[in-house]
């Protein structure tokens, strides 16, 4: 497979109507070829570098126009002779391909059938590598893409059989693939391609190691697997085709396609925390790779928008179930073991929080998963202060009928938080416990159950609190330093 420029020169046909051979064509002659010659003319350069050592040097022969094969040499290595033809024909086309093609007739030499992933699928259009000279024939109508693909069945199927698959030719030209349909995102309809483009390229990544290859070293792949990433969330996280495609019954959005998304980004944060380069490296004027804080910072979000479409969509009891458990582990793992006290997904979405129904869906799912309800903003705010806020700013909307649904849900929201582990005594830095915003508007507030709830919760604060949590604050009150405190203190410090 060519990079791009080389795939508009050598793989697409002449003419705007794709209706001539394309330009460089071999014909009626076995040349003089070594397989590090002709991968290295095709522009697989991953595969020759497997297949030294395998297969001796291609002898030369003179082939008639007609291709008569007999006059080949006893001791040649036919299949041999056919991928190196193939290789070349990835690159020039039309013409190689078709002797090859014929060389397995000739020899009853058939094409391993490939077996593909469901991203596989997706994303190449249930495509299968073409077997005889007619299904050849019919790619000089189609456009470039279909060529390309063609050439990565058959770097595909070579690399496979050699056991190095996928090489690094293959996925920088996959990549150069996928770069090509994102360029058309605009157009809603190629939506749904962009997004099974991007999954099956991240699942391309994952083997043999190469996402890690990539986090370690991202300059040496122009840190193309954060941009894949970054590219996922600019599909994702366009609502004028998500909200559209969620409706129709045959939507890529599915709760399973979801699902593995998610997980390849769970996968993707750890691993970016743990091996990413700390700092930002500048390749030049105009391209700064970015920091590993940076690169955090944007797999958090594309996160949120892969929760927020998961939440949104129907899903069985057991579906639920699988979510919750997921959520639980990467929580357990990154949030709670990695992130130490930097801003989590719950307060993330808190801060962003507007009173939609999916959002206090998703607040009460991070919370039943196990984020943790006292991670505090720069002005020390907790999620349940942010929440609170919120409803004070709404205030002039609580008189609406249709608001009693908004509360609903923010009582059972609080009473979550409440039930769990919340440390109830922490204020912000005005000095505020989580609820206290609300005690001046409670008996307007459209829920009984709320003002119960946050009566009950400002009632106890005025009793005699334990010791501890007035040192904590005593500590803060006068910044007295407790550096030299164990990290648990510090952190009960932090939170009152």
């Amino acid at each position: 497979m060519a990079p791009k420029k080389k795939a508009e020169e050598e793989l697409t046909p002449e003419g705007e109507d794709h209706g001539n051979l394309p330009k460089k064509r071999k014909t009626g002659h076995v040349l003089a070829i070594d397989p590090i010659y002709a991968a290295s003319r095709s522009d697989f350069l991953s595969i020759i570098e497997n297949l030294v050592g395998v297969y001796p040097n291609i002898k030369s022969t003179n082939l008639s126009r007609e291709c008569d094969f007999s006059s080949l040499p006893k001791d040649i290595d036919v299949e041999m002779l056919i991928e190196v033809f193939e290789s070349v024909g990835a690159a020039y086309g039309l013409e190689c391909w078709k002797i090859a093609v014929l060389l397995r007739e000739a020899y009853g030499i058939p094409k391993t059938t490939l077996s593909q992933s469901e991203w596989e699928k997706l994303a190449l259009r249930n495509k299968q590598e073409f077997q005889t000279v007619a299904e050849l024939k019919q790619l000089l109508g189609q456009r470039r893409t279909h060529w390309t693909v063609q050439a990565y069945f058959l770097g595909r199927r070579t690399l496979e059989k050699h056991n190095c698959f996928p090489s690094g030719c293959i996925i920088f030209n996959m990549y150069n693939f996928a770069s090509h349909i994102w360029n058309h995102r605009p157009i809603a309809k190629n939506q749904p391609r962009c997004f099974a483009v991007t999954m099956f390229l991240i699942e391309l990544f994952g083997k043999k190691d190469y996402l890690e290859r990539f986090i370690r070293n991202p300059t040496w792949c122009s840190d193309i697997g954060h941009w894949t990433f970054c590219e996922l969330f600019n599909t994702l996280g366009d609502p004028t085709w998500t909200e559209l495609d969620l409706t129709k019954p045959d939507t890529v959005l599915t709760f399973d396609h979801l699902m593995d998304t998610l997980g390849f980004c769970f996968l993707y944060q750890v691993k970016v925390y743990d091996q990413a380069p700390e700092d930002e490296i500048k390749m030049n004027e105009e391209w700064t790779i970015q920091s590993r804080a940076d690169k955090l910072e944007d797999i958090s979000k594309l996160i949120l928008v892969i929760l927020k479409l998961l939440v949104s969509i129907p899903k069985s009891k057991t579906e639920r179930r699988k979510l919750k458990s997921k959520l639980a582990i990467y929580i357990n793992i990154y949030k709670l073991k990695r992130a130490n006290l930097k801003p989590n997904l719950l307060l993330k979405v808190c801060t962003a929080h507007q009173g939609d129904p999916n959002e206090f869906k998703l607040i009460k799912l991070l919370l039943k998963a196990g984020a943790d309800p006292n991670a505090v903003d720069e002005q020390r705010c907790s999620p349940l202060h942010l929440l609170a806020d919120r409803e004070v700013e709404s205030s002039h909307m609580w008189g609406d009928a249709s608001y009693s649904t908004r509360a609903e849900y923010f009582t059972s929201i609080v009473r979550v938080i409440l039930d769990g582990r919340f440390y109830e005594d922490q204020v912000n830095l005005r000095g505020q416990s989580a609820l206290e915003c609300l005690k001046p508007f409670l008996s307007l507030y459209p829920n009984a159950q709320l003002c119960l709830l946050a009566g009950n919760f400002l009632q106890q604060l005025q009793g005699v609190r334990p010791l501890s949590c007035i040192a904590a604050k005593v500590v803060r009150k006068h910044q007295l330093p407790c550096e030299c405190l164990p990290v648990t203190l510090q952190s009960m410090v932090l939170q009152h």
